[in-house]
């Protein structure tokens, strides 16, 4: 059974603010050039997992101690449905296993610019809902 918790509404805030600054520093790590894709997306399905949460808070729902994208994505859709809908849940094995793993799969540049876009909207998308007075 996964663990849940409900936070203080007020407390989506602190998690979108949080999902912010991990995607700028998924975009720092893409702009220095990193060798190391899978820190890039770790920190990109952090961002979207910490904003899907966000939304979740906001709307008084408890948010469940997990990683995968396709689960929040799902609780998340009883609220509203993402327009992302699930093509972002291949993000989840960064937060899991490929986090250990050194690279086995090569990355085009458009494919890694292509991912941080969709992870962006996703994001952005989120802040909309949770109406959060954010930069």
């Amino acid at each position: 059974m996964t663990r849940e918790k409900k936070f203080a509404k007020s407390y989506a805030h602190e998690l979108m603010s949080v999902s912010l600054l991990d995607f700028e520093s998924a975009k720092d790590l893409r702009r220095a050039g990193t060798k190391r894709v899978e820190n890039i997306f770790l920190l990109a399905q952090q961002s979207l997992e910490k904003a899907l949460k966000a939304v979740l808070c906001w709307h008084e729902r408890p948010i469940p101690f997990i990683h995968d994208i396709g689960i929040l994505v799902t609780l998340v859709s009883a609220i509203e449905p993402p327009p992302f809908g699930y093509t972002l849940n291949e993000l989840t094995e960064f937060a899991a296993i490929r986090r250990y793993q050194e690279g086995s799969e090569e990355f085009t540049s458009e494919e890694i610019d292509e991912i941080l876009t969709r992870v962006e909207e996703g994001v952005e998308w989120c802040r909309v809902l949770v109406s959060a007075e954010l930069p």
